[in-house]
């Protein structure tokens, strides 16, 4: 069972040594937001090994006073949500953004030093093997096979 108990493990530990997220294209009106200011960002995900990830789902978090908002007009301002599901992210390097508009948060009603005002995590994902058993699976260089056979001169 040591073996079944070291892959749960792997599975369990994968997002943290595997799984990269980003907030990047910050849009933001200037260098500093203004109170009520409202900002546009996207999450990109970055899979560095080898499993293949869907289903993916993040919790996007308002930090220090910020409210978030998911993409879409009607969207409401609100302390924390989870967006919609990612494109399946490909393993060694596969990278998605988050999908349709931009997503949106909006700065704190009072001013403060810079701090952190949007956090993102991984809220559900599922993995498969069909990376490793197809990325994996090339034509080899070495002889596997040969046959010998006598040849006559008649």
């Amino acid at each position: 069972m040591a073996y079944f108990d070291e892959m749960v493990a792997a599975v369990r530990d994968y997002p943290i040594d595997n799984v990269q997220l980003e907030i990047v294209e910050v849009d933001v009106p200037e260098n500093a937001l203004n109170v009520n200011e409202i900002g546009n960002f996207r999450v990109k995900v970055t899979n560095i090994g080898p499993l293949e990830l869907s289903g993916v789902t993040l919790r996007i978090k308002g930090q220090n006073g910020a409210t978030v908002a998911n993409n879409g007009a009607a969207a409401p301002f609100v302390d924390e949500f989870v967006t919609q599901e990612l494109p399946t992210v490909a393993g060694h390097t596969g990278e998605e953004l988050t999908v349709g508009s931009p997503l949106k948060f909006k700065a704190p009603s009072e001013p403060q030093d810079e701090r952190v005002l949007i956090k993102a995590t991984l809220e559900d994902w599922n993995a498969s093997i069909n990376h490793i058993l197809v990325a994996h699976s090339d034509p080899l260089d070495t002889v596997k096979a040969t046959h010998v056979n006598e040849v006559l001169d008649r």
